[in-house]
């Protein structure tokens, strides 16, 4: 994700490593230099003229490249980085680095939170050499930039080409690819796909649901009853299946799905993995995306994209 802040003064001093007060300094920077058009969030406030692959200038607006809410791990302390301290080194990146005093997390490392160029000087220095491919993390949450996430109103296909290709590219050219899968996927559909009903998956017996189920719902959580309109969700990886679709139910919790099958981890209680372990059972799958893996010839496929173009280069 974009995380690091370019801008003259982070606002930061004063409050110290151990304390965080959300959103302590949102609005704080009257007087301040701040980058052009900031939204004066807080803590990171650079932006990008929206369109950029298209010729964006500034003539189709601007957005932040750091949108807090898309940060989940921010909500938790065990992961929280809140004073956005960039990583200690690229070794220390996926390793679990939070340090706790009297059972108080002290958020004095970046501690799985860092900027995508940290990411992208991790892969580099893999591909170079300077790093083990074993430096890369098992698995790693990547989030484009604002003006990159493919969000309707500030986001455009061309932008979310470039940072999906140019990732894929990175990862292609490290020894990791022969046993990596990159599963490219969105928050939501704000309606630009389709209106298909998905059926009520957890029941809930709220009468805030707009359609509702009957029966107990998960953890005893109501207003969970089902899915919004389908969306994409692909694999990319020398496993995945060429020319495929899978009709099997899948969601954004299918992710952490296929981590807890591949890592022989549990279900998380109460949450929407649960749901999936119960709807691969009934599907006769081993975990919610198989339909969409073949583990079995060979495992080092390539195809290298333009950026630009979406085109192939070479490869195959």
């Amino acid at each position: 994700m974009s995380f690091a802040d370019a801008s003259s003064d982070t606002g930061h001093s004063g409050q110290s490593t151990s304390q965080f007060i959300p959103d302590e300094f949102a609005g704080s920077f009257t007087g301040k230099v701040l980058p052009p058009h900031a939204s004066n969030q807080g803590i990171c406030n650079n932006v990008t003229p929206v369109g950029v692959a298209l010729g964006g200038s500034g003539q189709y607006g601007y957005k932040d490249d750091y949108i807090p809410h898309h940060e989940p791990f921010q909500y938790y302390a065990s992961t929280a980085n809140p004073h956005h301290l960039p990583p200690a080194s690229l070794s220390s990146i996926g390793r679990d680095t939070q340090s706790y005093e009297n059972g108080v997390p002290q958020f004095d490392t970046a501690n799985h939170n860092y900027d995508m160029s940290d990411f992208d000087a991790l892969v580099g220095a893999i591909h170079e050499g300077d790093l083990p491919p074993s430096a890369l993390p098992a698995v790693s949450f990547l989030k484009a930039p604002g003006y990159q996430d493919a969000h309707a109103a500030y986001s455009d296909p061309a932008d979310e080409q470039e940072f999906v290709v140019r990732e894929i590219n990175a990862l292609e050219r490290t020894p990791d690819w022969a046993h990596t899968a990159v599963i490219v996927l969105y928050d939501d559909s704000d309606g630009w796909y389709d209106h298909a009903y998905p059926g009520v998956q957890n029941p809930s017996s709220t009468a805030a649901d707009s359609i509702c189920g009957s029966g107990t719902p998960l953890a005893g959580e109501q207003g969970r009853c089902g899915f919004g309109p389908r969306q994409p969700l692909l694999v990319i990886s020398p496993f995945a299946k060429a020319n495929a679709v899978d009709n099997n139910l899948s969601n954004q919790a299918s992710v952490i799905n296929f981590v807890e099958y591949n890592w022989g981890l549990p279900a998380i209680s109460g949450s929407a993995d649960q749901i999936q372990s119960s709807v691969d059972a009934t599907e006769g799958v081993p975990f919610d995306l198989a339909g969409l893996f073949n583990f079995g010839g060979s495992h080092d496929r390539k195809l290298i994209l333009d950026p630009a173009t979406g085109q192939p280069t070479h490869g195959g």
